[in-house]
């Protein structure tokens, strides 16, 4: 979008120009920005009769380019406009703001409120429940309605997060931070296009100790296909690595060296996981870390360094793991061997016909002085 480029309504896309509920419970999410251009164009909306330039809301609002594109990109993000580009032309289409009740029954937009003016505020916004029964009245006992199957518009498509709850208790799973969490799952749902059930299935298999680890959902997502060639020994780790869950997998390796997993064990499995580090790819640094130290125990600190190294380099997979310390392994097995062939040499550096001479000047006087003593000395007789 640039301030040239032509933009229209949609017609016959007239909506209620009520602001209650932009300004109660859109304006703390929205911004100023964007709940002005959102009502500019309510007071602009002509029935798609003209075309605007772009410029026209730069000028109106004494607003900067990036500063609308980001508000238009926010109020597209909340339902409230759709963008539909042409050849160097927009359209617009303005959509209604949700009823308190239907916002509020949104559990991702009510825990961005919540973010924004804090819980006591929102609870004070939320309707208060009718007292006594409903009376229902069907449409075709008042009107003559031939019986016919009639598809209900659908509700916005949005998490189900009393079902993911349910699911949760099931399995003794819980949240750790659930405000946070709850963003963070709605937007993998929505990036990966999931169902609440498909995105609780991802949930289930990275979470930490009955703890949902939504960090560790993220790199799940994030890990790479490699297309290395791996070596028998290589690909039997990998199995391996990949089969079992970490506690599970360190349980075997005491196991042959006839001891248990220790209170401190247990603890460093959880450290490494909560640093978002995959199951097997802990498992590969157990493997590197009891191949590196001759114990039956853990050394708990060098793997928790390897961890972190890891951590950092933004390994994913039990693949990247691999790939990784065959690197390492290769980058210093050749710097091992090239200063090696490095002989030394009892032939001082100055005899270097290359030999540049750096001694500071302070340098220079002190060993001047102590030359001028050594000739005194050798004067002497050499006492």
């Amino acid at each position: 979008m640039k301030p040239n480029d032509q933009f229209s309504f949609v017609k016959n896309n007239l909506i209620s120009q009520d602001s209650t509920s932009l300004i109660r419970l859109y304006l703390p999410i929205l911004g100023i920005d964007a709940t002005t251009i959102y009502q500019y164009f309510l007071a602009f909306w002509d029935n798609g009769k003209s075309s605007y330039t772009v410029g026209h809301i730069l000028n109106h609002l004494n607003l900067g380019m990036n500063a609308l594109q980001k508000s238009i990109n926010i109020l597209s993000a909340m339902q409230l406009v759709e963008l539909y580009q042409g050849e160097n032309h927009f359209q617009i289409y303005l959509k209604s703001p949700l009823s308190p009740s239907e916002f509020l029954s949104n559990s991702v937009y009510r825990c961005l409120l919540e973010k924004k003016i804090g819980e006591a505020a929102v609870e004070a916004l939320l309707p208060s429940q009718p007292k006594g029964q409903k009376q229902n009245v069907k449409l075709s006992d008042m009107f003559q309605v031939e019986d016919t199957k009639t598809e209900l518009p659908s509700k916005q498509n949005h998490f189900e997060l009393d079902y993911f709850k349910q699911l949760m208790a099931r399995e003794n799973l819980r949240f750790d931070n659930e405000k946070e969490d709850l963003l963070v799952l709605f937007a993998i749902a929505e990036r990966q296009n999931w169902t609440w059930y498909e995105t609780y299935l991802l949930a289930k298999e990275t979470a930490v100790g009955q703890v949902i680890s939504t960090k560790r959902m993220q790199q799940k997502l994030q890990q790479k296909v490699s297309n290395e060639l791996f070596s028998t020994q290589e690909q039997t780790i990998l199995r391996e690595a990949k089969s079992k869950a970490a506690v599970q997998f360190l349980a075997e390796i005491k196991k042959t060296k006839h001891a248990t997993i220790t209170h401190g064990e247990r603890q460093c499995l959880t450290e490494m996981a909560n640093l978002g580090l995959l199951d097997e790819v802990i498992n590969v640094i157990l493997l590197l870390t009891f191949n590196k130290v001759n114990s039956a125990n853990l050394n708990e600190k060098y793997a928790l360094k390897v961890a972190n190294d890891f951590s950092y380099q933004k390994i994913f997979s039990a693949e990247e793991a691999v790939v990784y310390i065959r690197e390492r392994y290769q980058a210093q097995h050749s710097k091992k061997a090239a200063k090696d062939s490095d002989p030394k040499s009892n032939v001082p550096s100055w005899s270097n016909p290359d030999y540049k001479n750096e001694t500071s000047a302070e340098k220079q006087v002190e060993l001047e002085k102590q030359k001028r003593k050594l000739l005194a000395k050798l004067d002497q007789g050499g006492d």
